[in-house]
């Protein structure tokens, strides 16, 4: 009947979902897809414990990095379900961009075909 989630929450859950995307985007065009599901697969169970070391580098890696959302993403890692959102995200983008690249092969290979074939008419 009501709803008992705040707007505070359904912003947060917003503000998650487009770190969550960005990360995932900059991972998919870096075309580190597998390596990232490979790391977040196997450290998913030690999460917190990555939240904890992200906590602690923090001050060195921002003295020698400037990264806007190192805070988000470090909230982000401290819940698993966070890091399985992070992992389905990665996948559909790679699915996503692994069909773009099919779409281009398939249409480059089509235009070279009509490329080499002679027209009608024309006298060999």
């Amino acid at each position: 009947m009501w709803s008992m989630r705040g707007a505070k929450e359904e912003t947060k859950d917003k503000e998650r979902s487009e770190v969550l995307d960005r990360f995932a985007r900059k991972v998919v065009e870096r075309r580190l897809s597998a390596p990232a599901i490979l790391f977040l697969e196997s450290a998913k169970p030690l999460s917190f414990l990555g939240n904890q070391a992200m906590v602690f580098f923090q001050p060195i890696v921002q003295s020698i990095f400037t990264f806007k959302s190192y805070d988000d993403i470090m909230a982000l890692l401290e819940d698993r379900e966070n890091v399985e959102c992070l992992l389905r995200r990665i996948e559909e983008l790679e699915a996503e961009e692994q069909q773009r690249i099919r779409k281009e092969k398939r249409l480059r290979k089509e235009t070279k075909r009509a490329a080499d074939e002679p027209e009608e008419g024309a006298d060999e």
